[in-house]
């Protein structure tokens, strides 16, 4: 089973479109506030000291908008790619 968190913030556009899109698929996943000391905590010890919402962890690996939105548009394939299995997202 796929550990996925969301680190995201509420008045961000990618984090609410993020969460539509796992709900929309019946993804359960943990949403982490990207303000929080945990989000903070965790995101520095993934090596991300500067993160922006949203990050999509799943199974302890880190992705970032520039992974989900390239160009600003959600990627629907490749967050596809990266739950069905416990490997890392492939690029298209």
């Amino acid at each position: 089973m796929n550990t996925i968190k969301i680190f995201c913030l509420d008045t961000c556009e990618h984090s609410n479109h993020l969460k539509q899109e796992l709900w929309d698929n019946n993804i359960l996943f943990e949403e982490v506030y990207l303000g929080s000391t945990r989000a903070i905590h965790d995101l520095r010890n993934g090596g991300l000291l500067h993160a922006r919402a949203p990050v999509l962890q799943v199974n302890g690996r880190f992705y970032t908008g520039n992974d989900l939105f390239p160009g600003g548009s959600i990627d629907r394939s490749f967050i596809e790619r990266c739950l069905p299995d416990t490997g890392p997202c492939q690029q298209g």
